[in-house]
C-alpha cells in the first residue's frame, strides 16, 4: 500500500537529462528522508511549487522510475520551507583536474603517491612518489598550481643540509627531487620529509629530463573524506547583516548556505595576515633567529610589543601575528625572507590556490591595495583547513608565552564553544573584516562552518546573528544516493 507523505514539502535541486546518480533534497520532513533512506517506504512525493516544470517533472519521473521508485508529483506553491540553492566551491582534486592540451604538465598526486606526466594533453609516464610532507604539520607539501622555476642536476639544502639529487624547485623551498643523501653520502632514512616530494633517483632523472623551466606543476594533496549533503531552511531568510558581502559555507564539501556579493572586490585589512602566516610556514626556516629592525618596528600599531633588536625565533613571530594581530611581526617575517620577494610568495600563492580576484600590497593588511572577495577568502580557508590546520589551531588560543613576552587573543569568538579558529581585520577603508569557522552541530552531523564577512559595521553581531540563525532555521542532510 503506498503511504503519501502529504504533509511533506521537497524540492528537488537538480536533474541532468533524466540521468541521475543521487537525488538531492531540499524543504521538507528530517523524518520522511531518513524512513526514505533506510528502504521504509517505496517512494516520496515532490512537490513542484515554483521550482520545477512540466518537462522537469518528466525527467523527475523517468529517473526515478528507473531508479526502481514510484514517484507522485504534487503541487504546493505555499510552502514556507525556502530552497539553499547549492553552489559549491572546491579546491583541486584528481578527478576535476584540466589538463592543457599544449605544452607539458607535471601532476603530483600525493593521495596517490603518483606523478603523472602530460604532453600537449596526453598521458606520457606514471612514477611513483616516495616521500612528502606530513599532513597536518607545518611542514605539509602545499598543494596548488605551480611551475618549475629552477632545475639543479643536485642542490645543496641549507635547511635540512642535505643533497637533493635532479632538484626541481616549484614554489618557496619545495622542490621535486630524487632520494636527498648527507654530505658523506649517506643516505637520508625513509619518512616524511620536510615538505619536498621524494622519488627515487632513477626516476627523478626521467622527470627532471623532461621538465623545462616554466613547465606546470599540479599538486594535488590529500583531502580527508568528508560527508556531502543539503542544508535545509525552515526560517524567513537571513536579514539584518551589516556586511557589505559575505559567505557562510561548509568548509568541508564547499556547499554554500549564504551568500551576498561574494564576488566583489573589496580591501580586506588584517584577515590578510593567515596568508602572511601561510607563506612564512612555506618559505621561511621556522627555527632559524631574526632581529626586529627599526623600519619593521615603525610599522603602524603597537600590537605584539616587539622592541627594536629583539631577538626572536623567527616560528614564534607567528603566534603575535596571528593573535594580536601584530604589524610589526609581519613585517619581521617578510624582510627576513626579502619583503619584495614575500610579497611576491604571498600573490603567487593566492593565483596557485586560485584567488584570481586578489591581490596583496603588504604583509599586515594596512594597505587598501590587499584586496580580494568573500569568495576567494574562503578558497583561502579550504586551503588552510585542509593542508595547513596548523594555522587555525594558533589562533585558537587565548594567549601564548614566549620569549618574555605574553599575546594574548584579540577574537571575540575565542571562548565560544564552536569557534574553530580564524582572524578579524580593520581598517578606514576596508571597516571590520572577519574569517571565522564554527563547529556546528546538527542533526545530521557536526559540520564546521566558514563566517567570512566584508565592510562591516560589526563583525561581532554580523556573525553571532549567522551563527543563532543557523543554530534555529537550518538542518543539514547527508546525501542521499540513488543508484542508475
Amino acid at each position: 500500500m503506498k503511504k503519501y507523505f502529504n504533509y511533506i514539502s521537497i524540492s528537488l535541486l537538480a536533474i541532468i537529462c533524466g540521468i541521475t546518480t543521487s537525488v538531492l533534497f531540499f524543504e521538507g520532513s528530517r523524518e520522511a528522508y531518513l524512513a526514505f533512506s533506510r528502504g521504509e517506504v517505496p517512494f516520496v512525493a515532490f512537490f513542484a511549487g515554483e521550482n520545477i516544470d512540466a518537462a522537469q517533472e518528466g525527467q523527475v519521473s523517468g529517473a526515478m522510475h528507473e531508479a526502481g521508485l514510484e514517484v507522485e508529483i504534487l503541487d504546493d506553491t505555499n510552502s514556507s520551507v525556502q530552497n539553499i540553492p547549492q553552489r559549491t566551491i572546491n579546491g583541486i582534486a584528481t578527478e576535476t583536474l584540466r589538463i592543457p592540451n599544449e605544452g607539458r604538465v607535471i601532476v603530483a598526486d600525493l593521495s596517490g603517491m603518483l606523478a603523472y606526466t602530460y604532453e600537449n594533453g596526453v598521458l606520457t609516464e606514471t612514477y611513483p612518489l616516495l616521500s612528502k610532507g606530513r599532513p597536518g604539520t607545518a611542514w605539509q607539501t602545499p598543494a596548488g598550481m605551480y611551475t618549475i622555476n629552477s632545475k639543479k642536476e643536485n642542490h645543496f639544502s641549507t635547511i635540512g643540509e642535505v643533497w637533493m639529487p635532479y632538484s626541481m624547485q616549484f614554489f618557496g623551498n619545495y622542490f621535486i627531487h630524487g632520494w636527498p643523501y648527507e654530505t658523506d653520502g649517506t643516505p637520508v632514512p625513509e619518512g616524511y620529509s620536510g615538505g619536498c616530494i621524494r622519488m627515487s633517483d632513477v626516476d627523478a632523472k626521467r622527470l627532471y629530463d623532461f621538465a623545462d623551466i616554466g613547465t606546470k606543476v599540479i599538486v594535488v594533496a590529500d583531502t580527508p573524506p568528508f560527508t556531502q549533503g543539503v542544508y535545509l531552511d525552515k526560517g524567513r531568510g537571513l536579514s539584518g547583516i551589516s556586511s557589505d558581502a559575505y559567505i557562510v559555507a561548509d568548509v568541508d564539501s564547499g556547499a554554500i548556505i549564504f551568500e551576498k556579493d561574494a564576488r566583489e572586490v573589496m580591501p580586506i585589512a588584517s584577515i590578510t595576515k593567515l596568508m602572511t602566516a601561510l607563506i612564512s610556514l612555506d618559505v621561511i626556516n621556522q627555527y632559524r633567529t631574526t632581529t626586529v629592525s627599526r623600519s619593521a618596528y615603525g610599522t603602524y600599531g603597537a600590537q605584539g610589543d616587539l622592541s627594536i633588536g629583539e631577538s626572536i625565533i623567527t616560528g614564534t613571530l607567528l603566534y603575535p601575528l596571528l593573535l594580536e594581530s601584530s604589524n610589526d611581526a609581519s613585517e619581521v617575517l617578510a624582510e627576513f625572507y626579502g619583503r619584495t620577494e614575500f610579497m611576491k610568495r604571498m600573490n603567487e600563492r593566492a593565483q596557485a590556490i586560485g584567488m584570481l580576484h586578489t591581490g596583496y600590497d603588504d604583509p599586515s593588511g594596512l594597505s587598501y591595495d590587499n584586496i580580494s572577495t568573500a569568495e576567494d577568502l574562503f578558497r583561502m580557508v579550504q586551503y588552510i583547513d585542509r593542508h595547513k590546520r596548523f594555522i587555525f589551531d594558533m589562533t585558537q588560543l587565548s594567549s601564548y608565552s614566549d620569549s618574555g613576552h605574553v599575546w594574548r587573543s584579540n577574537s571575540r569568538f575565542k571562548d565560544h564553544p564552536w569557534h574553530n579558529g580564524g582572524k578579524n581585520g580593520f581598517t578606514d577603508e576596508a571597516q571590520k573584516t572577519l574569517i571565522t569557522l564554527f563547529d556546528v552541530p546538527f542533526e545530521g552531523g557536526e559540520r564546521t562552518v566558514a563566517v567570512i564577512l566584508l565592510r562591516a559595521d560589526d563583525t561581532t553581531a554580523d556573525a553571532r546573528a549567522i551563527i543563532s540563525y543557523i543554530e534555529k532555521n537550518v538542518e543539514f542532510l547527508p546525501d542521499l544516493v540513488v543508484q542508475e
